[in-house]
């Protein structure tokens, strides 16, 4: 039997779980300080009845992510109560997948993909995958612990795609209410927003009456016979009552109708259909209908809340924060510790553009956590909760937005309270609307002082607009060019006014954890913006999302962000900038998390940050190696130096006009034409030449662009290229010209076949240089790009050994990394073809050094999901007779090196006597020829730091 089957083959219910690493068992749980996700996981986990938690490995000193909740039963396989627990945890959608041990057969159940199961009422249980622990044979990743562990088995596409998918619960529920809302709009049912509010209210009902908060004789009050929501919905009279029985009660005008509504509600022939409607809906296969497929009471209470979002402003593209995006910032803005000191100092939390409030509900979530913590992990009662709730603070310009924070709040308070206390509590929600959430623009409200208390720490996802939209905007833009000169806030961005207003507002030592769109790290515009910014303040922090692709489902946007963290405080003088570049995975596609391993972990010195702007795509492609080789490069004369050098006329191709000014131009209209696409490496595909039939342009520039000789470069990113000699021949701004004189022509030639013998390494600059590639086109350069490319006028970039492999990598590999993520060749293939290639780079490097006993390597060995390569100076070998054996073996010695081991159990470097155990998953992008150079340079640093 496979050691890393043990753990599931012995689970018992009546004896203590396997002493496995990573597993934690509920009974008798006790959280230390520094542990707030997983205490809140564990009590989840002993709502739910588990009798343990399979958490994976803490990366990089983030939290431990839970996999896994663990059942151990007595029951019968298929029973029905287990199957009513798994839609509920499926609808919770807090843990991927639940391990079920029950009469010599551990069961498998996802949570985080399509259901598995049929309506409710069948009450089925429908594991993914049953395991025989008689057997006691299986490959399968999902029963390896070692896996599970270290998080590889999310590593690879395949096995993420049979246990994820988008359509997991919270994505299926809110496509099934667009449509519903759609169907609603489309046959005019109610008025638009009573047609809102009533599908709103339907969904919080549905959560208090599952929760039971609403017992089932309570709907009997408003309408005799009445048993449930659907039958009081249908009657106007009985509605209204219900409604204001639910105002008196609740209080903070969640359920208070707007005048006149109430009048147009009774009698209201409409409301029977609208009520069948909502009923009867339906998934689009027609299977399931939406009130049996989900457990409203284990939704998450973000998911309600941006329900009420997409509606309330009836904006089926509502801009939302993704919850596990706010979950990563609430980690690093709200410790423990920090939570302490805002109690110790009387010091409140804010959003000065709260939107739906997910930034303050995710906060309060943690306040009443932390409070939890002290007080011996008991619930608090309403006057604790209602303390808790006046930490946090809201400010909105949208009276809409205010509103949904409050009602968010309101949910957070319900969902921490049991439900006999909500049904003995009147008036249950305190006041917010103009107490805590203001109604106002933040400069306004900043001029005035409206938050009242000490801020401590500013969350939030300010408007990325380059607009000053009020009139307290336009007086804090004056403001900043006051202090730092007209036009030093780049673009009149609104984003870039919110962080630096923020930081001004926070405390001393108070922290700004907040958003920011892609410009503020990789635009040109920016970069004295970004520099005083990080001059003035202690910069902690980069959480770097660029690579990740549809972040924020708005439509077909595919807004670039990342996230500054920063504290009211000079930095210290060895400050390290910690910039993590965050990659797309199937975790992060499937909104379960995100992934980062400390390849994309870069700490930066503060000075550097400050000199060299380029360190940041650098990073994106690699990091300090990259970056050492584009500076070098930077230094030659570039390809525009050339054409100013001998009065060429360079650049890219005319604009057609559409509006604006617009002017005719004789030298285009009706002259040969190039389409981009037709000019490749081979030449130009001259059957695609036409002629141009436009007649206004935007930029018509002058005959000379178009006249040959020409060198035409496509504006993408792989340089095609190619000399055109011929007749006049036109293009557009998807191709840059270089045009010589005649007498330059062999000049011009050179230049073709240089860029033709030099293209790889030329492609690698042009990716870690662009201002546009990865950013705002994924695969396009700018003119400018492509003309402060290197043409040294020695003739050569005398490229070293190291530096092409840099390019080759940068070309073949982090390019399509960069933009496809999971889907790239680096996650999708293996790295155990690419060990020969690695391990001669790596010790190459080593060698370099130390020469008398060189360093070897050694026969791999793989585990799955994880490829150990050993080295050794000198003679010596590795026994790979008992692998199991020797796993248990590097394991201790993982535990036992914590201080200099990279990643305990997923990326590691283990130093043994004259061996050198290398640990990392097995997809390619951690055996790449270039991550040897980094493994080198570290190791290197390692070995200095023994003695060795």
């Amino acid at each position: 039997m496979s050691a890393n089957l043990h753990w599931l083959v012995s689970l018992r219910k009546d004896a203590t779980l396997p002493p496995v690493d990573g597993l934690v068992t509920v009974s008798g749980f006790q959280a230390k300080s520094d542990q707030a996700s997983q205490a809140a996981v564990m009590l989840k986990a002993k709502d739910y009845g588990a009798d343990a938690v399979f958490f994976e490995a803490s990366r990089n000193g983030r939290p431990p992510v839970p996999q896994a909740f663990v059942f151990v039963s007595d029951d019968p396989a298929d029973d029905p109560e287990f199957a009513k627990l798994h839609r509920r945890l499926w609808s919770w959608g807090g843990v991927p997948l639940l391990y079920r041990k029950t009469q010599g057969l551990v069961q498998l159940f996802r949570c985080a993909h399509e259901p598995d199961f049929a309506l409710a009422s069948e009450n089925k249980c429908r594991p993914f995958k049953t395991l025989d622990t008689l057997g006691k044979i299986s490959n399968d990743p999902w029963w390896d612990y070692w896996r599970l562990r270290n998080g590889t088995i999310w590593d690879d596409p395949k096995i993420c795609g049979q246990l994820m998918s988008e359509k997991s619960a919270h994505r299926l529920l809110l496509n099934a209410v667009k449509e519903l809302h759609d169907e609603l709009n489309e046959k005019g049912v109610l008025k638009k927003h009573l047609r809102r509010k009533l599908l709103i209210l339907s969904l919080l009902i549905a959560y208090l009456e599952e929760r039971g908060v609403l017992l089932r004789d309570y709907f009997g009050q408003f309408l005799a016979g009445a048993n449930k929501f659907f039958h009081v919905l249908a009657d106007g009279e009985a509605l209204i009552a219900l409604l204001e029985a639910h105002e008196v009660k609740f209080n903070g005008n969640v359920f208070k109708l707007e005048p006149g509504d109430a009048e147009s509600l009774r009698g209201n022939g409409q409301l029977a259909h609208f009520a069948t409607m909502v009923e009867a809906k339906q998934e689009k296969s027609g299977q399931r209908t939406m009130w049996e497929l989900y457990s409203f009471k284990d939704l998450p209470i973000e998911l309600i809340s941006h329900i009420y979002q997409m509606f309330v402003e009836d904006k089926d593209t509502a801009i939302y924060t993704p919850p596990f995006l706010v979950r990563l910032m609430l980690d690093e803005a709200l410790s423990w510790e920090r939570i302490d000191r805002l109690h110790e100092r009387d010091e409140v939390i804010a959003d000065f553009s709260c939107g739906s409030g997910v930034f303050l509900v995710e906060a309060y979530k943690r306040l009443v956590m932390h409070w939890r913590s002290r007080n011996d992990w008991k619930r608090p009662g309403k006057m604790v909760l209602n303390r808790l709730l006046k930490k946090v603070h809201g400010i909105d310009l949208e009276p809409s937005a205010v509103e949904l924070t409050a009602f968010s709040l309101y949910l957070a308070m319900c969902d921490a309270l049991e439900p006999e206390e909500i049904r003995s509590n009147i008036k249950l929600f305190p006041p917010l609307e103009g107490v805590t959430l203001h109604h106002s623009c933040f400069f306004e409200a900043k001029e005035m002082g409206l938050i009242k208390e000490t801020i401590g720490v500013v969350v939030g996802n300010p408007p990325f607009k380059s607009k000053l939209t009020t009139e307290g905007a336009k007086r804090s833009y004056i403001n900043y060019e006051k202090q730092h000169g007209k036009g030093s806030l780049p673009d009149k961005q609104l984003g870039y006014l919110f962080l630096v207003d923020a930081m001004e507002t926070v405390a001393n030592d108070g922290m700004v954890c907040m958003l920011q769109q892609y410009g503020f790290l990789y635009n040109q515009g920016p970069m004295d913006f970004r520099r005083r910014f990080i001059e003035r303040w202690d910069v902690r922090e980069i959480l770097d999302f660029i690579s990740v692709r549809g972040l924020f489902q708005k439509g077909d946007a595919d807004t670039k962000v990342l996230v500054v963290v920063a504290e009211n405080t000079q930095p210290p003088e060895n400050r390290k900038i910690l910039h993590a570049t965050f990659r797309r995975s199937g975790r992060v596609a499937t909104e379960k998390g995100f992934d980062i391993d400390y390849y994309d972990l870069h700490w930066l010195p503060r000075n550097l940050v400050l000199t060299n702007d380029r360190v940041w795509r650098a990073n994106l492609l690699g990091g300090g190696r990259v970056l050492t080789f584009v500076d070098r490069l930077k230094k030659y004369r570039t390809v525009t130096s050339l054409a100013a050098e001998r009065n060429w006329e360079c650049g890219e191709g005319f604009i057609v006009g559409r509006t604006g000014t617009r002017v005719l131009a004789p030298h285009l209209t009706g002259k040969d034409f190039i389409p981009s696409e037709a000019i490749t490496d081979s030449g130009v595909e001259r059957s695609a030449i036409v002629k141009t039939t436009e007649t206004l342009f935007k930029t018509p520039y002058s005959p000379t662009r178009f006249t040959p000789p020409m060198i035409l470069i496509r504006m993408q990113m792989d340089l095609a290229h190619s000399l055109w000699t011929d007749t006049y021949l036109t293009y557009k701004n998807k191709v840059v010209g270089i045009c010589a004189k005649n007498t330059d022509h062999s000049t011009l030639v050179d230049l073709d076949k240089w860029l033709a013998t030099q293209k790889t390494v030329l492609r690698a600059f042009l990716a870690a240089t662009s201002v546009r590639m990865f950013t705002q086109k994924a695969t396009t350069p700018s003119e400018i790009d492509i003309l402060s490319l290197p043409y040294p006028a020695e003739g050569t970039l005398d490229i070293s050994a190291n530096e092409q492999i840099l390019a080759i990598d940068i070309v073949d590999r982090f390019r399509e990394f960069i933009r496809l993520g999971e889907d790239s060749s680096m996650i999708k293939e293996s790295g155990f073809d690419s060990l020969s290639e690695f391990t001669t780079v790596f010790t190459r490097q080593i060698n370099a050094i130390y020469k008398k006993k060189p360093l070897r390597a050694l026969d791999p060995q793989a585990w799955p999901g994880i490829i150990c390569q050993p080295f050794v100076f000198g003679k010596g070998d590795v026994d790979w007779t008992d692998a199991d054996s020797l796993q248990g073996k590097l394991d201790k010695l993982l535990h036992e090196q914590k201080a200099s081991s990279l990643h305990v159990t997923r990326i590691a470097r283990i130093y043994d006597g004259r061996f050198i155990f290398m640990l990392k998953p097995d997809r390619l992008r951690y055996w790449l020829r270039s991550i040897a150079l980094r493994d080198a340079d570290e190791t290197l640093a390692d070995l200095r730091t023994q003695g060795f």
